[in-house]
């Protein structure tokens, strides 16, 4: 089961670098042909004055199935569906791909204690081709098999009461005491799914069910397509709730989306509000690099030195200690496994791996920045047999080179468009990119639709005129939101990492709420509900665990003195969640005081580390790792333990001479 975990790990990371229930398969022969229902559903009847919403989710959020010539979905050796979003562990046949790698384990080693890294890459790559094979693409853009996503042709409040295919395919890890496979997906119905994805049940209890809707795509697929049919179904959600207007929130990989539907299908006169949420409205540098072969495996000074941080801080924040120690340890890796082997393991795995279905795939075109589009395509889909792909590509990137333009004419135009900007956060140490100001995933500049930034651990130079005036300034000195297409719109979040948005409930996605709902918000500068153009990342799990965790507890044990404390920082922790003005310095006060409560009065399980180990031992000795990390760098460079001692043998000979 281990084996199974990692190998999971291991191909997401990959990924990442790199009108009813059933499911209905869409091609481009088949867009809009869709069949729903246009009866009115809405008690309002379009009367209730807020428009219903419909969210474009970002890439892997809705299930995709894997299908044959026939329309039969591909099924695993182990009896499950090839589905693309549920469960990473689901995209593949993990069984056979373990029983793969056990079967080569023998080759692998001969391989390894020859030298052998032809036959090595061969054999590895040899088996990752045959896992990522049934998501490939054909040269001209198509897939080469069949899917059949699973769409919503209705609001959520159906979507609450319709059986969720998935629940069905629970694939899981571990086995209960029957000796059953529990399921790593729980989706009873669609709408569990749904909520799973992107949270806006505030929305719905305020506004209704009926009002809420969820667009979904195959996120490797046709962008141009997808808003083709995005404009059928807001015909749709029109018909079902009786509006003459709707509201979009375009989210991550949706924001591609939304760049085709505003430059091609947007009626001002439909649309009321529109909100870019951490969206890749200019690609992101993640997947132009990964195309490109753009990497860092071969500067010493950041595999030794910022590496290791940079994933940890992205993946597993809570060991930044030890990532910091964590660059000692590299440095006994000679450098020339990372320069030498590594980047040509990267370079083939992508040509003859990923490379299918990157590079071929239109939807993952449109994730590279305009700026490369023009000479990556010529290198890589200029010929003969890539022609049906460039032509659907080119037109792509002439919508989103000119993206900025599109927002701004139609918001001049009447749609109220609002954009939302995680920022201050390194891309992937891994592409060449990664010090741009991103939130992890895609640089801020593209979220922004053009703000400038200062790059990661710098601020704008001391002489930087601003391009409107010193008030769009962050108060960090990192941000000019003055360049971007709506500046007075859009609200800048430091901090923010594009994983954590699905649990952001509180902030973003309420945010995102607001946006749609509360038509007293404006603008970010002046009639902004209370929320700051500049705010913070405030992670609030634990505050939220700790909060649920109080009230279900057992008080008849609980002194008076240690109950009061206990109420009066949880009191504190409910204020902190309905402020709209985020400070990540006071969400960490609350925390500390509300688990510091908990912790005395005996209301936390054994297992809790004490206050002082967690909010003042651990801080210490990150800081002292990093500054033993410092050492290292000022003493060894970019260079391994190797290098160094090589270095310093030769020069005590010449000495000696």
């Amino acid at each position: 089961m281990k084996l199974k975990k990692i190998l999971s790990a291991v191909l997401a990371a990959c990924m990442l670098i790199c009108g009813c229930a059933v499911p209905s398969f869409v091609s481009a022969e088949e867009a809009h042909t869709h069949e729903w229902s246009s009866e009115c559903k809405t008690e309002c009847g379009g009367e209730c004055g807020v428009s219903p919403v419909i969210i474009v989710h970002g890439i892997m959020q809705s299930q995709v199935y894997v299908q044959d010539k026939n329309g039969n979905d591909l099924m695993t050796s182990d009896g499950f569906p090839i589905v693309e979003g549920m469960d990473m562990a689901f995209m593949f046949d993990t069984v056979a791909l373990e029983n793969e790698f056990k079967a080569a384990i023998g080759d692998i080693l001969l391989s390894v204690a020859t030298g052998n890294r032809d036959s090595l890459l061969d054999t590895v790559l040899g088996i990752l081709d045959e896992s990522f094979s049934s998501h490939y693409f054909n040269p001209d853009g198509t897939r080469t098999n069949g899917v059949a996503v699973d769409e919503y042709w209705y609001s959520l409040e159906e979507c609450m009461n319709t059986p969720d295919k998935s629940y069905g395919y629970a694939k899981g890890y571990g086995k209960d005491e029957n000796g059953n496979t529990l399921p790593t997906t729980k989706y009873e119905t669609e709408y569990d799914f749904i909520k799973r994805q992107v949270d806006i049940s505030g929305f719905c209890e305020d506004y209704g069910y009926d009002h809420a809707y969820y667009y979904a795509y195959s996120s490797f697929g046709d962008t141009i397509e997808a808003a083709a049919n995005l404009n059928e179904y807001i015909d749709m959600v029109k018909a079902q709730t009786g509006h003459d207007k709707v509201s979009l929130v375009f989210i991550s990989l949706g924001g591609t989306i939304g760049n085709v539907y505003l430059a091609e299908y947007c009626d001002p006169t439909e649309v009321d509000r529109v909100v870019f949420a951490a969206a890749a409205v200019d690609g992101s540098y993640l997947l132009g690099d990964l195309m490109a072969g753009n990497s860092t495996l071969g500067d010493g000074n950041v595999i030794y030195n910022e590496l290791i941080p940079n994933l940890i801080s992205i993946l597993a924040e809570e060991y930044e200690a030890l990532a910091y120690l964590g660059n000692a340890v590299a440095r006994a890796i000679p450098q020339g496994l990372f320069s030498d082997f590594l980047t040509e393991a990267l370079e083939r795995a992508i040509d003859e791996v990923l490379g299918k279905l990157i590079h071929n795939c239109p939807s993952m075109w449109a994730l590279v920045p305009s700026e490369m589009y023009p000479s990556l395509s010529k290198e890589l889909i200029s010929d003969k047999e890539h022609a049906a792909l460039k032509e659907k590509t080119d037109k792509y990137y002439n919508i989103q080179k000119n993206a900025a333009k599109t927002v701004k004419e139609m918001s001049g135009k009447g749609v109220d468009i609002f954009v939302i900007c995680g920022y201050d956060l390194e891309l992937l140490g891994l592409i060449e990119h990664y010090k741009l100001s991103s939130d992890n995933i895609i640089q801020a500049q593209s979220t922004s639709i053009g703000a400038t930034f200062a790059d990661n651990g710098s601020k704008l130079a001391d002489d930087y005129k601003p391009a409107i005036d010193k008030t769009y300034i962050s108060p960090d000195g990192i941000v000019d939101a003055g360049t971007c297409a709506i500046p007075d719109r859009t609200w800048f979040i430091k901090g923010q990492s594009h994983l954590k948005l699905q649990s952001s409930i509180n902030d973003v996605i309420e945010l995102c709420i607001q946006l749609v709902s509360n038509y007293e918000i404006t603008d970010a500068r002046e009639n902004n509900g209370g929320y700051p153009q500049f705010l913070e990342y405030r992670d609030l799990s634990k505050i939220e665990s700790l909060m649920n965790k109080f009230e279900e507890s057992d008080l008849s044990g609980v002194d008076a003195e240690s109950l009061a404390a206990v109420e009066a920082a949880y009191e504190n922790a409910e204020k902190l969640l309905a402020d709209r003005a985020w400070d990540a310095e006071k969400a960490l006060e609350v925390e500390k005081e509300l688990y510091t409560a908990m912790y005395k009065a005996g209301l936390l399980s054994d297992g809790d580390k004490a206050p002082f180990v967690t909010y003042t031992l651990m801080p210490i000795l990150t800081k002292i790792a990093q500054a033993v990390s410092d050492v290292f760098e000022k003493i060894f460079g970019g260079n391994d333990y190797w290098k160094f001692l090589s270095d310093l043998i030769l020069k005590i000979l010449d000495s000696i001479k």
